[in-house]
């Protein structure tokens, strides 16, 4: 009897022991699951914001909450630059170009109908604006007797849209309505360097910050020439265009004025359909055939020879990303001259490069 009963309270023992593990286990799955479900929904918005920053820039830092003055109808506790992005979200604005579009009705409410003023470029007149999602930023208006067309100004937002630096005023929007031609920036809560330079009301800025703020406009620029594609010349370096933001960093501001280099010497009729690095190779040719020094300028067999092995670089850029047995074909029947149908362009291109095989730089 007494063995009985000892093997019931054993069999209850390790009944309750089973059930409690069997609950933590089920505890533990529950956890797990939903701690999973958090972590992919944090990835996914910091995903969203992946378009947002290229090439070290960050426009999180330059929206600033303490920009935000008394006149601001909304201050948000939340990072400014998600609930920007949540904001675009709802309202569709993004363009097909990526770059985000505002309409003119959200721009005019938020600077107050136009009416806060914090500069006059000479391009036109810019205001602080509050947007509803709760970031600020600066709105360029560009002056309404600019001989600038449609095309010329969504390709400005095109080329302004892919410059993102940490030393760069980045663009963050457009607005294309009503006649109107409108730029977004990120909103520089220090103001210019001219006003920090020139101005009676505030303190002169110290030899160390004064050699940083050099140091990070030379940064900017030295993106866009050599970092930037294409590169751009800023051409209206000045202390009313560099720009402090919170932290009193540096940052040059963009312009119209910018252009890229082959916009000089390019026949606009092309369209940007050409090879930057072949105008690059060609442009330094032409540039040293006009040597003031007769000795210095090429010989036409190098001129020959350049020509020859940027079509031949060209052929085998096109080869390498095709896979066509056709092109094949063609290759041979060019190389070893048996094509007898009357040569196209296409067919001159790979005869120049079989050529180029017989001079070498």
């Amino acid at each position: 009897m007494r063995g009985e009963s000892s093997g019931l309270v054993i069999g209850i023992s390790i009944g309750v022991v089973i059930g409690v593990l069997l609950a933590i286990f089920a505890l533990f799955c529950i956890r797990y699951h939903r701690k999973r479900s958090q972590i992919g929904n944090s990835s996914s918005r910091r995903a969203a914001t992946i378009p947002i920053r290229a090439n070290g820039a960050d426009s999180c830092n330059m929206l600033s909450d303490s920009t935000m003055g008394p006149e601001s109808p909304v201050k948000s506790g939340r990072n400014g630059m998600s609930m920007w992005l949540e904001g675009l979200r709802r309202s569709n604005v993004v363009s097909v170009s990526g770059i985000p579009e505002y309409s003119y009705k959200d721009l005019q409410k938020a600077t107050y109908n136009f009416t806060t003023l914090i500069g006059q470029g000479a391009f036109g007149p810019v205001y602080k604006a509050q947007m509803s999602t709760g970031e600020t930023v600066a709105v360029k208006v560009l002056a309404t007797d600019s001989k600038q067309g449609e095309k010329e100004f969504q390709t400005e937002v095109m080329l302004l849209g892919r410059l993102h630096h940490r030393n760069l005023v980045n663009l963050v929007g457009y607005c294309a309505e009503k006649g109107q031609h409108m730029l977004v920036y990120v909103y520089m809560s220090k103001g210019s360097l001219a006003s920090h330079l020139y101005s009676e009301n505030l303190e002169p800025l110290s030899w160390n910050l004064r050699v940083y703020i050099a140091l990070d406009v030379a940064r900017g620029l030295e993106y866009l020439h050599d970092g930037a594609a294409p590169p751009v010349i800023h051409r209206d370096i000045k202390s009313s265009n560099i720009l402090l933001d919170q932290s009193m960093r540096a940052r040059a501001a963009m312009s119209t004025e910018g252009k890229v280099g082959w916009e000089e010497i390019v026949d606009s009729r092309l369209d940007g359909k050409f090879d930057l690095q072949e105008l690059n190779e060609i442009a330094a040719l032409a540039y040293k055939c006009v040597n003031r020094v007769p000795k210095k300028r090429p010989s036409m067999r190098d001129i020959v020879q350049v020509l020859t092995r940027i079509l031949k670089t060209r052929h085998r850029k096109k080869h390498q990303k095709s896979l066509s047995a056709t092109a094949d074909e063609v290759l041979v029947d060019v190389e070893q001259g048996e094509t007898k149908n009357p040569i196209t362009e296409h067919q001159r291109e790979e005869s120049m490069d079989s050529a180029a095989d017989t001079f070498e730089m």
